[in-house]
């Protein structure tokens, strides 16, 4: 049954309470009259009199009375069944101020269709309230245990400096320049997750020529992946399409380094697909592939499947290859293609 706005159950309670008045009234005088005639007819006013007997008057009286206590009644009824949506709702918003972020506001009885849609926002709010503060618990435990280990060995090996410990060869300032590489990529991987949870990324989009901005992506990650024992291969297509040309390459980087934190030494292959309505980007690797039910979730801030080993990476990478993704009107894919791992970056051709 389709439920009552509140106007229109505010017009029948006053109708129907004025209704209720009335025909009770009538009934206890037409019962007055009735014992009246039974049990005393002389009081009643003859038939020719003009007004009532005294005795009339006071039955009267007492009929409009009883007739409005029992109105009063069925009032006070309907305005409980009003008001209760409402004290359910400051109940639960009382319970959220002092601090229980999982209290919601329960209706028992069904409610006006404006109480019903205010508590089911209400209940909304709080639902994304309440996820909102994990989010933040969850975030601050993360970013505190991921910048530890960069921070720890650069502040070791610099107290080793300092104290005369370690002698500053060139493996130990590639190494500290390694860690505080690491530690910058980590920040800025915060900044940009951050930025894309707040939809305040700002992209410049331009026309770019799709291959050319891979070709040179590539001649920056050579050296990366020679010296971690992959090769690279480039399957393009020319076209051109509307993207920020920074912040895709800082997507296509974070899929390079993913394929170089988890897969095993092979030829990676990057490749390009242009249609009329879109474009997509394709990093492929030969590694184990996300264990079963991960994908879905592989996406999100600080996400690593049990398998891998957790001091890989911070779990950032994918999660800002979504956004930069999401941000040009685009999707990020992963899919298992004959014993390999394909990500692929899918952006609309015109942006």
């Amino acid at each position: 049954m389709k439920a009552q706005s509140l106007s229109q159950r505010l017009n029948l309670a006053v109708v129907g309470i004025t209704l209720a008045t009335l025909v009770l009234s009538l009934i206890f005088i037409a019962v007055g009259y009735g014992l009246l005639f039974e049990f005393a007819p002389k009081l009643v006013s003859a038939e020719d009199a003009i007004l009532p007997a005294p005795v009339e008057w006071g039955m009267y009286s007492v009929c409009i009375v009883l007739g409005s206590i029992a109105a009063s009644a069925v009032a006070t009824r309907v305005a409980r069944r009003m008001v209760e949506p409402l004290e359910t709702l400051a109940e639960a918003a009382r319970q959220i101020a002092s601090g229980d972020l999982s209290a919601r506001a329960i209706l028992t009885t069904p409610a006006p269709t404006e109480a019903s849609q205010m508590i089911a926002d209400f209940n909304a709010m709080a639902d994304r309230l309440e996820k909102a503060v994990d989010d933040i618990v969850t975030w601050n435990s993360l970013i505190a245990h991921e910048l530890r280990t960069p921070v720890t060995i650069l502040k070791g090996r610099l107290q080793g400096l300092a104290e005369g410990v370690f002698q500053p060869e060139p493996a130990l300032l590639q190494s500290l320049h390694h860690q505080a590489d690491a530690l910058a990529r980590l920040v800025e991987d915060l900044r940009v997750v951050s930025l894309l949870d707040s939809g305040r990324l700002q992209l410049r989009p331009i026309e770019i020529d799709l291959a050319s901005e891979i070709e040179g992506l590539a001649r920056l990650v050579e050296r990366d992946l020679d010296r971690a024992g992959f090769g690279l291969r480039m399957t393009l297509t020319s076209g051109r399409c509307v993207a920020d040309p920074v912040r895709l390459r800082q997507a296509v980087l974070a899929l390079v380094d993913n394929a170089l934190k988890y897969a095993e030494p092979c030829v990676l292959e990057i490749a390009t697909r242009v249609t009329d309505a879109d474009v997509a980007i394709s990093v492929i690797d030969e590694g184990p592939g996300m264990p079963e039910g991960f994908s879905e979730r592989a996406f999100e801030p600080f996400r690593r499947g049990d398998d891998f080993d957790m001091k890989a990476g911070s779990g950032l990478g994918l999660a800002v290859v979504r956004g930069i993704a999401g941000a040009h009107g685009g999707q990020v894919s992963y899919e298992r293609r004959d014993g390999r791992s394909a990500f692929t970056i899918t952006l609309p051709r015109r942006g």
